[in-house]
């Protein structure tokens, strides 16, 4: 069990979100798609898997993007707003089902500003056919200046006896350990608690960065690298003469 084999495929299957999934409801099946939805919340409530049920259950073909990993420029948006000009992609087409298409730009709050620029710039184009749902942890702040335009809808976590309903054992300790992230409670229960590495400090030795770094080059038997320079094609050592308050001295040995 994982959280990806026990995830819902139909929106009435979502725990909870009430409030949410009839946003995202009056927004699937309203056209046309003048604005956005942005579902934004802590990690692990379900967001991005509500996204994805609404799309399905309302009889879309769900293009899910990971915006933080894939959207990190201006070519990537336009890459992605080119590929979606037409409402059904070809992989639908190729497939048989001629579903339109609905895309879900994941964790947006991880994008470079630029790309969420190019991304508000899409959301506003009136040309646009096919619905945007995005999600973060986090609103971009310009997501936030352009609220004409996408609807930010604040998810919070399931409740505690929504959460219980999906097991058979009381897990009441572990919804407070994992603080309602349902992702971190599945994995809590398949692979147990984790170690914890006890922090450790070095006691302190009183020298500065540069001599801790030579001694360091010097136990694993190393050549200093200011030792010497190379000069002329023959090797000549030099040291360096560093006192406070002075400009750093470079002296060849006679």
């Amino acid at each position: 069990m994982d959280s990806e084999t026990t995830r819902p495929e139909y929106l009435d299957d979502v725990l909870g979100h009430e409030e949410p999934k009839q946003i995202l409801k009056q927004y699937l099946t309203n056209k046309p798609y003048t604005k956005a939805v942005f579902l934004t919340g802590s990690p692990g409530i379900g967001k991005t898997t509500m996204a994805l049920c609404a799309a399905r259950t309302f009889g879309f073909d769900p293009l899910e993007i990971n915006a933080s990993r894939s959207i990190r420029s201006f070519a990537d948006v336009e890459k992605l707003r080119d590929a979606c000009g037409s409402a059904i992609r070809i992989h639908s087409f190729l497939r048989g089902n001629m579903k339109t298409t609905c895309v879900l730009l994941d964790e947006v709050d991880g994008s470079d500003p630029h790309a969420q620029a190019k991304i508000m710039a899409w959301i506003k184009d009136p040309l646009r056919i096919v619905p945007i749902l995005c999600t973060g942890n986090d609103v971009p702040t310009i997501f936030k200046r352009n609220k004409e335009f996408i609807e930010i809808v604040r998810c919070f976590p399931p409740r505690q006896n929504e959460i219980q309903k999906m097991f058979n054992t009381d897990i009441t300790p572990i919804i407070k350990e994992c603080q309602f992230d349902v992702r971190r409670m599945i994995h809590r229960l398949q692979y147990g608690s984790s170690d914890v590495l006890p922090k450790y400090t070095l006691p302190p030795t009183g020298l500065s960065a540069e001599e801790t770094f030579i001694r360091h080059q010097k136990m694993f038997q190393l050549e200093d690298p200011l030792a010497s320079v190379q000069l002329d094609f023959q090797r000549v050592p030099e040291y360096r003469v560093d006192k406070q308050d002075n400009a750093h001295s470079l002296k060849a040995k006679k």
